[in-house]
């Protein structure tokens, strides 16, 4: 890549991320009543206007949002990649795999859930041709082994199979959500590791190694903490990684260590300059609450086009979680503050 479009595409992921919600959008959207006076105040008071455009936002339904804000995602690291003369294969790779992932915690949510009438509006259809399973079938999918025989062909099969007996309400969604994240982060070191340049590659993998990582210590803490999985069982579901912590030190948490005692190793590792408060709310704010600040800090001084890039897209999605969590809290009634408490920004 030439230094002129290295530096325009750092200076324009820069300026997008510029835009980002404040803490006071963020404030005003908890205080929200509906779904529909999110989208409003999305569309009139923020930069998602322009995904909102044309859109009646009282007739919204939060998949549809969910939808909007998640192509609008696309869209917007498609416009980045634009001032690319050489890495779009690797970061459009990335976000496939993101939108595979994505729509299969959707659609195993709307099967948990019994609200099969939201599917259709969370599946991404801007990229339906680059996607390795068939969206028509998966719309039609309404239990999880309807869901999982539809994968058969595709690498999401075994790792779903792995959660497809007993009863839909007694699964271990989050740890289904871990192991599909897990593949994503591991698709994307891939990925990227044969599109970036050399020099970009030791940050990069850093990132992608943290966030699996952090996967790992939270599966660990969850598995002892609420399944009492023996030990002996904990290794072979983690991913052979190791950045800050060494393969001893993650040994020593499966052997040795309850959950609590996890969660203290954690916070005062070498990762404690990421953690911004230690309230616990669960495992896995925590572990986001580091990658924010990770990807954070490589966006703020960073100028490596690609380091900036990814952490661009690792700090969108979590935008994006945290619009969700808001329909989510408003839906259920969630106090404004509770809500506010679970954001990371």
């Amino acid at each position: 890549m030439s230094k002129a479009a290295s530096g325009a595409m750092t200076t324009k992921a820069k300026a997008m991320f510029a835009k980002r919600l404040s803490e006071s959008d963020y404030i005003n959207l908890a205080n929200k009543k509906s779904v529909s006076e999110i989208a409003t105040y999305l569309k009139n008071e923020t930069y998602y206007a322009q995904c909102l455009d044309g859109v009646n936002e009282k007739a919204l339904h939060r998949g549809q949002l969910e939808a909007l804000i998640r192509n609008d995602y696309i869209a917007k690291v498609a416009k980045i990649l634009r001032y690319s003369a050489s890495n779009r294969e690797g970061f459009e790779k990335v976000i496939v795999t993101q939108s595979e992932v994505n729509t299969l915690i959707a659609i195993t949510q709307a099967i948990v859930a019994g609200d099969f009438g939201s599917v259709v509006t969370k599946l991404p259809t801007t990229i339906e041709s680059e996607i390795c399973f068939d969206l028509k079938e998966l719309a039609n999918v309404r239990s999880f082994d309807e869901l999982v025989e539809a994968l058969v062909k595709t690498p999401y099969h075994d790792i779903l199979a792995n959660y497809a007996s007993g009863d839909i309400r007694d699964m271990d969604f989050v740890g289904l959500e871990q192991d599909l994240y897990r593949y994503y982060h591991e698709e994307t070191l891939k990925a990227l590791k044969e599109s970036i340049d050399t020099k970009s590659q030791k940050t990069i993998r850093d990132l992608l190694y943290s966030q699996i990582e952090l996967d790992n210590i939270a599966k660990i803490y969850r598995l002892k903490k609420y399944f009492n999985t023996p030990k002996e069982k904990i290794g072979p579901m983690l991913s052979p990684v190791y950045l800050r912590f060494s393969k001893k030190d993650i040994e020593d948490m499966i052997e040795r260590m309850d959950a609590e005692h996890i969660y203290e190793r954690l916070i005062n590792s070498s990762y404690k300059a990421y953690v911004k408060e230690e309230r616990f709310l669960f495992i896995e704010h925590t572990t986001k609450m580091i990658n924010y600040n990770l990807n954070h800090r490589q966006i703020m001084f960073a100028n490596d086009p690609d380091t900036v890039l990814l952490a661009y897209m690792r700090l969108v999605e979590n935008e994006i979680d945290n619009i969700v969590d808001i329909i989510e809290g408003v839906r259920y009634r969630v106090s404004s503050e509770e809500i506010r408490r679970m954001l990371i920004y």
